[in-house]
């Protein structure tokens, strides 16, 4: 799969999703967010609320000229020394293409190859929650581990993310 190809099934999957999501916020539902991420990595966020204090987070993100993709699920747990504050951690599954030589770690041997990666994913963070908007400020860390190429615990993923919520 080309790398343009890959953008646009990542793109209409997310825009499937957020439609789903979207249905069911104009039936009175308030517990899904969609956001974007910078840090390492810059992409998008998608995480949607299945109980009061878990939810499911779908992340796309460009890194070394590559495309990732992670599911993660988090635990969410209220900071009441601070209002609008939460913690949260979680776990999850990543996948990952690079096309093209140079889009490899710039540490690593220049290969001819092109490769996937897919592994698990620990995330541990912070979510703020603006008094009296729907805006969102979250500080992650997610480290992860491939289980083919590059196999290796990737512990440098950090991120800011700014959600809007509906």
């Amino acid at each position: 799969m080309k790398k343009p190809n890959f953008f646009l099934f990542s793109a209409l999957f997310v825009l499937l999703l957020f439609g789903s999501f979207l249905a069911e916020a104009q039936q009175g539902y308030y517990n899904t967010m969609v956001g974007i991420r910078a840090g390492t990595s810059l992409g998008g966020s998608v995480k949607r609320f299945v109980t009061d204090h878990s939810a499911v987070e779908l992340m796309v993100f460009n890194r070394w000229k590559g495309w990732n993709a992670a599911l993660l699920y988090e635990r969410h747990m209220d900071i009441r020394e601070f209002r609008g504050m939460e913690w949260y951690i979680g776990g999850g599954v990543h996948y990952g293409i690079w096309k093209e030589p140079k889009a490899e770690p710039p540490w690593v041997y220049k290969g001819t190859e092109d490769y996937k990666a897919y592994g698990i994913d620990f995330i541990v963070g912070l979510e703020y929650n603006f008094y009296n908007t729907n805006i969102y400020l979250s500080l992650d860390w997610k480290p992860a581990y491939n289980f083919v190429d590059f196999t290796k615990l990737w512990g440098d993923e950090a991120s800011f993310t700014l959600r809007y919520s509906f």
